[in-house]
């Protein structure tokens, strides 16, 4: 569990004063499984940071839920909503596990950001990130095919989460994932998704056990995301 506020993306080029300032600024909360942290256009600006434990950025349209990103210890939610003048939510947040976190009110942050400008040009770098993995999202939900956004998915996974195992050339991603989370992040049926994973574990580039995914012929995979043009160094895409 994250314990030192320097931790954080936005507050690690804080001095020794500041975090002494901000420390007491800090609440703790705990959710559970499944439990809504943040309502999609909730009047709220409170700012939550991931101690342990992921969350998920989605929406709901008719009972389809779509899920733009997940998020883990270090990271921060609700940042730019306090920055910006209307502090509606603009997505839902729900804790996937147990999940503790600090959260910060609007008026608090705000007076951080103030005292200390490195955490505002550092909460924008981040949303510029953010924008850059919504675009290259959109591109390939638009236009790519189950079996492609899959792989894309997968590998991002592996780039973000991926371990190496006892055999030099597996790869096991350190995050379980139910079918039906991975259909939501890429805007597919569970049906089609359960499919092309086990088309994936037919050819050997995978394998799924327990809901934890092995990665048995990384090479195979690059190349199927590679297919359809350019990876980024950072391939990054679901991972905010």
């Amino acid at each position: 569990m994250i314990t030192d506020l320097r931790q954080i993306t936005i507050f690690q080029d804080l001095p020794d004063e500041g975090v002494e300032r901000i420390m007491p600024m800090l609440k703790k909360r705990q959710f559970r499984k499944n439990q809504v942290i943040i309502y999609e256009q909730d009047q709220n600006g409170d700012v939550f940071i991931i101690r342990s434990g992921s969350i998920k950025v989605y929406s709901l349209l008719e009972d389809k839920e779509i899920i733009y990103g997940v998020a883990f210890p270090g990271h921060v939610v609700g940042e730019i909503e306090a920055i910006y003048y209307d502090d509606y939510r603009i997505a839902s947040i729900a804790a996937m596990e147990t999940v503790h976190t600090w959260f910060i009110t609007k008026q608090d942050f705000l007076k951080i950001v103030d005292e200390y400008p490195s955490v505002l040009r550092r909460a924008y770098w981040l949303l510029v990130e953010s924008v850059r993995i919504l675009n290259r999202k959109a591109q390939y939900i638009s236009f790519l095919d189950t079996r492609l956004k899959a792989a894309n998915l997968i590998y991002d996974l592996y780039c973000n989460l991926g371990m190496e195992t006892e055999t030099e050339s597996a790869y096991i991603i350190d995050y379980k994932l139910t079918h039906h989370v991975i259909a939501n992040m890429i805007g597919v049926t569970r049906e089609s998704i359960s499919k092309v994973l086990k088309d994936f574990q037919d050819e050997g580039i995978i394998s799924i056990e327990r809901k934890t995914i092995t990665i048995t012929d990384l090479a195979k995979l690059r190349s199927i995301c590679d297919s359809v043009g350019h990876v980024p160094p950072k391939h990054r895409i679901w991972y905010a």
